[in-house]
């Protein structure tokens, strides 16, 4: 079968289309035809220097997935650790622990499905870890990616009033998802904008694009919360002088999660898919990835 490994760590062409043997399953998994894989950051990451990923050359990147199970044809869908993990889903097929998929929502397709578990989990887990309240105000760095978009649309949703910090090009997206605030991302001073603009500190702030964090501080309510997904970097005294909660977060899959993600998506939540390349482009849509200008997700179909 198929599969795109990396043999030697380093940039996008690090990805090498090859022949491999097909996976044999274990007892506690299930073998499953790969339809569509998503791309996140931490691929790239993890494809560039493997050491925080706990893994040594050659292995696959690759941690959402949407495909059918061999012996049953069931549609199902996929989140696999981002650490620890050498055989990703850049193949024809992968085995899967069956405490890591779930059945498929039946109205998703699998490009559309693929882009949802490992950001749409992250999205969720940021929000479930935060606990906030109804009609609170949240700043999200990095709103129109890959995490920013989906979890603008679970904040809505819980009816939290949400400003976005983007791209001016994704300003349109952003306010069609629900965002009521938005600012752009190039200003030097993103979080105070937010306070003037509003008259108060914010409730919350959320970090996805790191090294914002600690700047956002001063500008969140005393008592109020943050949470970042890529750094605790800076100085964050201010989170101890205004009694904020700071959250760190590394996305836990689980069958669990996928399906509390599912009744996200039965809810409304859906992912804006900006592009999608066969498996033999896989270091196309690299590289498109590490341009900071994808606006969505990417996918690679199979």
């Amino acid at each position: 079968m198929r599969a795109v490994v990396v043999e030697r760590p380093g940039g996008p062409d690090a990805l090498t289309l090859v022949e491999v043997p097909e996976p044999v399953a274990g007892p506690d998994e299930v073998l499953v035809v790969v339809e569509a894989v998503g791309v996140n950051p931490v691929d790239a990451g993890n494809r560039s220097d493997p050491s925080w990923a706990g893994v040594a050359a050659p292995y696959v990147v690759g941690y959402e997935l949407a495909g059918h199970v061999v012996a049953t044809g069931e549609p199902v869908w996929a989140l696999l650790p981002v650490r620890g993990t050498r055989r990703g889903a850049l193949a024809d097929r992968v085995a899967v622990p069956k405490s890591l998929l779930a059945p498929r929502p039946p109205q998703l397709d699998p490009i559309v499905a693929a882009a949802l578990p490992l950001a749409g989990c992250t999205a969720l887990q940021v929000l479930q870890r935060m606990s906030l309240t109804a009609g609170s105000w949240v700043l999200v760095h990095g709103a129109s990616g890959g995490v920013g978009h989906l979890l603008v649309q679970m904040a809505v949703l819980r009816g939290y009033r949400v400003a976005a910090a983007s791209r001016a090009p994704d300003r349109a997206r952003l306010e069609a998802h629900g965002v009521r605030l938005w600012i752009d991302r190039s200003s030097r001073s993103v979080a105070a904008d937010a306070e003037a603009e509003l008259g108060h500190p914010v409730a919350a702030v959320v970090d996805l694009v790191g090294g914002v964090l600690s700047a956002s501080l001063p500008h969140i309510a005393v008592g109020g919360r943050a949470a970042t997904i890529v750094d605790l970097a800076g100085d964050l005294d201010e989170a101890i002088d205004r009694n904020i909660d700071l959250h760190g977060v590394l996305v836990q899959p689980g069958r669990d999660r996928l399906y509390q993600l599912a009744a996200e998506v039965g809810a409304g939540v859906l992912p804006d898919i900006a592009d999608t390349y066969p498996l033999e482009r896989a270091a196309d849509a690299h590289r498109r990835l590490e341009s900071g200008r994808v606006g969505g997700k990417l996918v690679i179909t199979l």
